[in-house]
């Protein structure tokens, strides 16, 4: 498998939407961090692009950390969730993988399926970004 460009991957200039959705995806690299800012909604019908795109930032050389932040997020399903642990799960041993995410729509449904005991999860992207 190869690895992917950081200068081709899209960036906060050209953000991606799910056509059909109600999901906007931005990138930013900061300092060998991916951060991957999520707005909208990430259901059955998200999860797919929402997973490519992490899946995507994983692969890329010299990330030693990525961040999802959801602060933005509307609403986080069971789908949305399981790419969650999924990605943690491939990351492991490799890359830090850091999940920005408070209030009921996202930090709640971690809490409350009993994620936040297993993943790296912050309130702020500030206090997500002070640990690398």
């Amino acid at each position: 498998m190869g690895v992917a460009d950081p200068e081709k991957v899209a960036t906060g200039d050209m953000p991606e939407i799910t056509p059909g959705s109600q999901l906007r995806l931005d990138v930013d690299f900061t300092e060998g961090v991916a951060v991957l800012h999520a707005a909208g909604e990430i259901d059955v019908v998200t999860a797919p692009a929402f997973e490519r795109k992490l899946t995507e930032l994983a692969a890329l050389c010299g990330t030693s950390t990525l961040v999802a932040d959801l602060l933005d997020v509307q609403f986080l399903s069971s789908a949305g969730l399981a790419v969650l642990m999924r990605t943690a799960d491939e990351l492991e041993g490799r890359s830090r993988f850091l999940i920005v995410a408070d209030g009921p729509a996202t930090a709640r449904p971690m809490v409350l399926v009993g994620l936040a005991e297993t993943l790296e999860i912050f309130p702020t992207l500030e206090a997500a970004l002070s640990t690398v």
